[in-house]
C-alpha cells in the first residue's frame, strides 16, 4: 500500500520537475494585444502589463509585447508567431490554448438611437444591423441569431450608427465610453444598455512552449490571487477586481 500510495506523488514530482525544467529554458514571453487604455497601454503601462510582469519576471521570464489590431493579434498566436494574445473570451477561437484563470471582466454595452426599441429587453431587443469591432465575435455569446457587421475602428462603427447603417453598436464599456468622448457624439439622441458580462482570458500558442507558459500563468495566478497581491494593481488602475467572493 505504501508503494501504491506513493505513485501519484512520484508522477506529481516528475511533472513539477518537467515544468520547472521547461520554464528554465524560456527567457521571455511575447504578448500581442490591441491597446486598451489603462489595461494594455502602448507605453508598457497598464493593468495587464503589471500583472504579467508580476507573474513571469520573478521566475526569470522577461515580458515583451507588440500592439496590433485585435483580429491580427489572435491570428498571430494561431500562427504561433507570438506566445499569447491578450483580451480574449473563453473558447472564442480555435487553434490556441486558453488559460484556465481569467484576469478581467468585460461589460459589453449596446448603443443605439432612442426610439429604436419601445422598451429595452436585453438581448431580445437586438434587431436589424448590429455591429462591433472586427474579431470580437460577440455573436458567440448571444443566444439569438443576428445580422452583424464587423468594423475596423470604433469611429467607423459610430459613424455608421449615426448614419443609420447600423441599428446597434456593441463594444466593451471602457472602449466605448472613451470613443464617445473622443467623437463628441450628441448623447441626447442615444441610449446605452448593458448586454453582456464576459470573463477575459489569455490565449496561448498551441505548442510545447505555449503549454508551459500557460501552466505558469495559471499556477502563478492562483498563488497571487490567494495572497491578495494583485488587488492593489486593480485599485491603482481603477478597474474592477474580478475575484471577490
Amino acid at each position: 500500500m505504501k508503494i501504491a500510495a506513493s505513485v501519484p506523488g512520484i508522477f506529481l514530482c516528475l511533472w513539477l520537475l518537467n515544468t520547472t525544467a521547461n520554464a528554465a529554458e524560456i527567457s521571455n514571453i511575447r504578448f500581442v494585444s490591441e491597446s486598451w487604455e489603462g489595461i494594455t497601454n502602448s507605453d508598457g503601462t497598464g493593468l495587464c502589463w503589471e500583472i504579467f510582469r508580476r507573474i513571469y519576471e520573478p521566475i526569470g521570464i522577461t515580458v515583451e509585447f507588440e500592439i496590433m489590431p485585435y483580429a491580427r493579434a489572435t491570428q498571430t498566436v494561431q500562427n504561433k508567431n507570438a506566445d499569447a494574445s491578450v483580451g480574449v473570451y473563453q473558447n472564442e477561437y480555435e487553434g490556441v490554448l486558453f488559460a484556465k484563470w481569467h484576469y478581467l471582466q468585460d461589460i459589453v454595452l449596446a448603443i443605439f438611437k432612442k426610439g429604436t426599441v419601445a422598451a429595452w429587453n436585453g438581448e431580445q431587443s437586438l434587431r436589424g444591423n448590429v455591429g462591433w469591432i472586427r474579431g470580437y465575435a460577440f455573436n458567440e455569446y448571444l443566444q439569438n441569431p443576428l445580422k452583424f457587421l464587423e468594423v475596423d475602428t470604433r469611429k467607423s462603427g459610430l459613424k455608421m450608427l449615426e448614419a443609420g447603417r447600423l441599428d446597434f453598436f456593441l463594444d466593451t464599456e471602457g472602449e466605448l465610453l472613451g470613443a464617445l468622448e473622443e467623437e463628441g457624439l450628441d448623447m441626447s439622441a442615444y441610449q446605452i444598455e448593458t448586454i453582456l458580462t464576459l470573463n477575459v482570458y489569455l490565449a496561448f500558442a498551441d505548442n510545447a512552449r505555449g503549454k508551459t507558459l500557460a501552466q505558469i500563468f495559471d499556477d502563478r495566478m492562483e498563488t497571487l490571487v490567494k495572497s491578495g497581491e494583485l488587488k492593489p494593481i486593480y485599485e491603482k488602475w481603477n478597474l474592477h477586481y474580478p475575484f471577490e467572493q
